[in-house]
C-alpha cells in the first residue's frame, strides 16, 4: 500500500484517542524520521514539537533517553521500534508488520540489525563529517527551526561546540578508528540489503513493511531524499560519504522513498521548542 499523500500524515483523523499524539522530535534525525514515517504512513494525525539541539527541553529528554519520544494516549513511548510497535498494537492497518508469521519475524530481525548496524552508524559518520564544517553541521541541525531562533541557534551551537562535542565522543565513541568501523558497517548493511531484496522490490514479502521503512530512513543521509519533509542544506560530500555513493544498495532506496514516503511537505505544522 503506497503511503498517505497527505502534508506529513498530520491532517487525517485517528481512530487512537480525540487526543493528537505529539512527537517530540530532531526533524534531521534518522532514527525521527523513522517514527515520523511510521506515524505518516497509518495516516495518524499528530502533533510534532521539533527540539533545538543542546536546548534545555532536549537534554532533559537525553538525560531519560533518546529522541524520538511519542506521546500517545496517556504513555510516552521512546525510541522508534518503540514507537512502531505501539502504533501497530493500537492500529494495525496499514500494517507495517506482516501478516505471515515467518515474514514478520523476519521483518523484525531486519528492523533490528538495521537499527543496530546501520542507524547508530550513520549517525557516528555523519556527525563525524559535520565535523569538518561547522557553518554546515549547524544549517544541518536548525534543520525546521524558525528563521530567527535557527540564526540564534546556530550561534550557539558553534560557541557550544566543544562541550556538544565532548559529550557526543562520550555517548556515541566517536575517534577515528571507530568511524572509520562504522563506515565498514554501514557498507557491509547496504550488502545485506541487496542481499536480502534479491532484486525485488522490498525485502520481506512483495509489499512495503517495517524493514523497509526502516532501511529507507536510517540510510536517508546517504540519498539525501527531495521527498524529505523538511528543507534541508546541501547534500553532504565528504570523504567517508562518497566512499559509498555508488552503492547499488542506494538506488534501492531513493525508489522506497519515491514510492512511499509521498511528495515533499512545504508548510508542514511542526512547533519549535527550545
Amino acid at each position: 500500500m503506497e503511503a498517505s499523500r497527505t502534508t506529513g500524515g498530520c491532517w487525517r483523523r485517528s481512530d487512537l484517542s480525540d487526543e493528537l499524539p505529539v512527537l517530540w522530535q530532531y526533524s534531521f534525525s534518522n532514527f525521527n524520521e523513522k517514527a515520523r514515517w511510521a506515524l505518516d504512513y497509518k495516516g495518524i494525525r499528530h502533533e510534532r514539537r521539533s527540539l533545538m539541539p543542546g536546548g534545555p527541553r532536549a537534554m532533559s529528554f537525553v538525560r531519560r533517553g533518546t529522541l524520538p519520544a511519542l506521546d500517545l494516549d496517556g504513555e510516552r513511548f521512546v525510541d522508534s521500534t518503540v514507537i512502531i510497535a505501539a502504533l501497530e498494537e493500537r492500529q494495525p492497518e496499514p500494517a507495517l508488520y506482516p501478516a505471515d508469521p515467518e515474514e514478520r519475524r523476519r521483518a523484525v530481525e531486519l528492523e533490528d540489525f538495521l537499527d543496530e548496524n546501520a542507524g547508530h552508524d550513520m549517525r557516528r559518520v555523519g556527525f563525524w563529517e559535520a565535523k569538518q564544517d561547522l557553518a554546515w553541521a549547524t544549517r544541518f541541525m536548525t534543520t525546521d527551526q524558525p528563521g530567527a531562533k535557527a540564526a540564534v541557534g546556530r550561534v550557539g551551537l558553534r560557541a557550544a561546540f566543544p562541550f556538544v562535542w565532548s559529550f557526543m565522543s562520550k555517548r556515541y565513541d566517536f575517534d577515528e578508528e571507530s568511524v572509520m568501523r562504522s563506515r565498514e558497517v554501514l557498507e557491509a548493511s547496504l550488502d545485506r540489503i541487496e542481499s536480502e531484496r534479491a532484486g525485488g522490490d522490498y525485502l520481506v514479502g512483495d509489499a512495503f513493511s517495517v524493514a523497509d521503512l526502516t532501511a529507507a530512513s536510517l540510510f536517508y543521509p546517504l540519498v539525501w531524499p527531495p521527498e524529505f519533509q523538511y528543507e534541508l542544506p546541501e547534500k553532504p560530500t565528504g570523504e567517508l560519504f562518497e566512499a559509498l555513493h555508488d552503492h547499488p544498495g542506494l538506488d534501492w532506496i531513493a525508489g522506497i522513498w519515491r514510492r512511499h514516503r509521498g511528495e515533499p511537505a512545504t508548510s508542514l505544522p511542526s512547533p519549535a521548542r527550545p
